[in-house]
């Protein structure tokens, strides 16, 4: 998933079938309207976007998003998803190995940072699971952190912590101030033990 923001916004620049607007959310500019402040306000938007993206003729990723609203005027220029976010990653056989879904996300394009935030959940092809508020992905670094509560489920282990850091695919996952460990087994139980008699 390296450089996904720049690979999304080319892609949106060169997709001529979508229906971009420019200005308004609307899309209709009426002849008396006036925009005060040009850093506020879209210079490209749409709707119900999927975008794929190809490496070496194998699908790379997935991305899809209801809402899509670039800033390039801003002084920070970045790309706010407010409907959210829905990522698919993929190996090299097309088989998919990773979903991340969030309620809304920014993306900071000269930083190459992501935000996404609301009922943050992602998951893996090994089962390993992720769910917190709020996650960061920094692109050039490929690193991803929290600050807020986090529980990642793995196989038996539940971990949760107020925060992690992790490499970009969320493996050797460090959290910060733990707050539990719970190992479960539910393939085996205790056989119940027999009563003992003593003389």
């Amino acid at each position: 998933m390296y450089r996904l923001g720049h690979k999304i916004v080319l892609a949106l620049l060169v997709v001529g079938s979508a229906n971009f607007i420019s200005g308004c959310d609307s899309g209709k500019v009426s002849a008396d309207a006036v925009i005060n402040d040009h850093t506020k306000v879209p210079s490209l938007a749409g709707d119900s976007l999927s975008i794929i993206y190809y490496e070496n003729g194998r699908m790379n990723y997935k991305f899809t998003t209801p809402r899509m609203e670039r800033y390039e005027f801003a002084e920070d220029p970045y790309m706010e998803f407010p409907s959210g976010i829905h990522i698919e990653t993929y190996d090299d056989q097309g088989v998919r190995k990773s979903v991340l879904v969030a309620d809304y996300a920014i993306y900071i394009e000269k930083k190459k940072l992501w935000e996404a935030k609301g009922n943050v959940y992602g998951h893996d092809d090994d089962g390993k699971e992720l769910y917190t508020e709020q996650i960061f992905w920094d692109e050039g670094s490929d690193r991803v952190y929290s600050n807020v509560d986090t529980k990642v489920i793995d196989g038996d282990e539940i971990t949760q912590g107020s925060g992690f850091e992790s490499d970009g695919h969320l493996n050797n996952i460090r959290f910060r101030n733990t707050k539990g460990l719970i190992l479960v087994d539910t393939a085996r139980q205790a056989a119940p033990k027999e009563p003992v008699e003593t003389f």
